[in-house]
């Protein structure tokens, strides 16, 4: 055979296979454009009703639906727009969910059973109202009870079986809002990212980050919060099993003291928060850590600032947002190895309105050195001095918000003159409280020395500091270093103080006051000879 008859042979073998590729493309590419141009031709608007019908009943709340679009790419589903899910009367009647758009994504295979299974629904950017009513429930109860009673097998199960798979439900750019009661509370999350899914026929996986924010007030930067664990089911809401953790990162203190209370506290620093609940909804074991990084105050950078890592425990009622028997304890200086610490007790703590029933408050013995490091956050006056040494020790208990606190505090407290390098006796000192607040008993700041007895009191308005006794205008200066800040108002009446010789002791019986956020004075209660020129 010769050449030519080889290759024309060739020839006429290629042009068919080129044509039925060619066809074969042009096939699917047929098929696409009518996949494509098929769903705005069918009506689906009677499937509405049949929709909402479904979701109402998976849900056990009425849902409601604006319309609904057929889609086939790039996967086969419904476009539902103006979606709502009504609220339960007993919480009010605004609807629970609202969402702009949902996407639901059908799976394939049940197509070809002839049956309309859901894979994924998707919530763009939708809003969520978490109610708590006057009886103490939350709107959420009987959906997630209604949920647990419903036969699913899990959401990434391959093959279909007689139960429904439980589809993928996640949410973009959503917002939570808390409402107690009737009031809608300025508290709310947003940015929220959201994810739901049944890994396992009795356990749901869920997945939240979000951003917090008050209706109230302007938030820059209010970190990011995340909760990520399980739920199980269960026949009634306390019984479900849960494990869960949770956390707030990165939040600067300004911020974070905006989100807790609607403004800005004056305080610096980082915010760490991270919490843990493990077991029955009703009787979840908590724990709670929290750290503040670079604490100080706004006013002024210190030479030093706090590290703090409180540590709490207790058992909280997830329905009634109860915890029973909180226990926090603050270690003091841990880097340097100190056992010691603050540690908080209150026989509970309703975790709405953060008002603790019980409270006590306690010391096996605090380091003045830490105490001091804790003043130096308010004041520049406060030299940075070598280690003062000694402790503080006791206890301290809420009564009530009309009784206050009680209890005592009681420790030393170097003498003034001791800034020079005197070892002389430390002088005792007691905190008392009481129904008018914490009272300073009168401490003589002189040790062995001349008597310059200190005294005064604080309560929530404000605090008041009381000098009497003899000193020099050399202590007045010691003075106005340690007793920050009213101290540099003491060196404003320094020459109304003294007037007789320089070095020599004069009478001082100086009071001062503040109310908290304003400025403090200081004024001269008796003078013992009529003032003369100093020489």
């Amino acid at each position: 055979m010769s050449i030519e008859s080889i290759e024309a042979a060739r020839e006429s073998r290629t042009i068919p296979s080129r044509t039925r590729r060619v066809a074969q493309v042009l096939a699917v590419l047929l098929i696409l454009l009518a996949l494509a141009l098929t769903p705005p031709l069918l009506n689906v608007e009677r499937l509405r009703h049949r929709i909402a019908a479904s979701m109402s009943e998976s849900l056990g709340r009425p849902v409601h639906i604006d319309s609904v679009t057929l889609h086939v790419l790039p996967m086969p589903g419904f476009t539902l727009t103006g979606v709502s899910v009504s609220e339960d009367e007993a919480f009010g009647s605004e609807p629970t969910i609202r969402a702009n758009t949902v996407e639901a994504t059908l799976r394939l295979s049940s197509l070809w059973r002839r049956q309309v299974e859901i894979s994924r629904v998707k919530f763009v950017e939708p809003s969520l109202n978490l109610v708590r009513n006057a009886e103490g429930r939350w709107n959420l109860e009987s959906l997630l009870m209604h949920a647990a009673g419903v036969d699913t097998a899990p959401t990434e199960q391959v093959k279909a079986g007689p139960a429904p798979r439980f589809p993928y439900i996640e949410a973009t750019n959503g917002r939570v809002n808390l409402k107690l009661g009737m009031e809608k509370k300025a508290f709310s999350l947003t940015e929220a990212d959201f994810a739901l899914w049944l890994p396992t026929p009795a356990q749901w996986r869920v997945r939240l980050e979000a951003k917090p924010a008050r209706t109230d007030t302007s938030l820059s930067d209010p970190g990011v919060v995340r909760l990520e664990g399980s739920l199980g089911r269960a026949a009634v809401m306390s019984e479900v099993p849960v494990e869960l953790q949770a956390s707030w990162h990165s939040a600067p203190l300004g911020e974070a003291s905006k989100v807790l209370v609607g403004e800005d506290e004056g305080w610096r620093g980082m915010l760490t928060a991270d919490v843990s609940l493990v077991g029955k909804l009703g009787a979840a074991a908590v724990k709670a850590k929290v750290t503040l990084n670079d604490l100080r105050r706004a006013d002024f950078v210190p030479a030093k600032s706090l590290v703090l890592s409180a540590e709490c425990t207790g058992t909280v009622d997830v329905a009634t947002a109860v915890v029973t028997d909180p226990q926090c304890r603050l270690p003091i200086d841990a880097g340097s190895g100190n056992a010691e610490a603050v540690s908080a007790i209150a026989d509970s703590v309703d975790l709405t309105s953060l008002q603790p029933v019980g409270l006590r408050v306690g010391t096996p013995g605090m380091n003045e050195d830490w105490v001091l490091d804790w003043a130096r956050l308010f004041s520049q006056k406060i030299p940075a001095a070598e280690k003062v040494g000694g402790s503080l020790k006791g206890s301290l208990t809420f009564l009530s918000a009309e009784a206050g606190w009680q209890g005592l505090v009681e420790g030393t407290l170097p003498p003034l003159s001791a800034a020079t390098g005197d070892d002389l006796t430390r002088a005792p000192t007691l905190v008392t409280a009481g129904p008018d607040g914490l009272v300073l008993q009168p401490v003589n700041l002189m040790g062995a020395g001349s008597p310059l007895m200190l005294s005064g009191s604080a309560n929530g308005k404000g605090y008041s500091l009381t000098l009497v006794g003899l000193a020099t205008e050399e202590d007045l200066e010691k003075l106005s270093g340690v007793l920050a800040p009213a101290g540099e108002s003491l060196l404003k009446l320094k020459d109304e103080i003294f007037y007789r010789e320089e070095g020599k002791a004069a009478r001082v019986d100086v009071s001062c006051s503040r109310v908290w956020g304003g400025v403090e004075s200081c004024q001269v209660n008796m003078v013992a000879e009529p003032k003369r020129g100093r020489r």
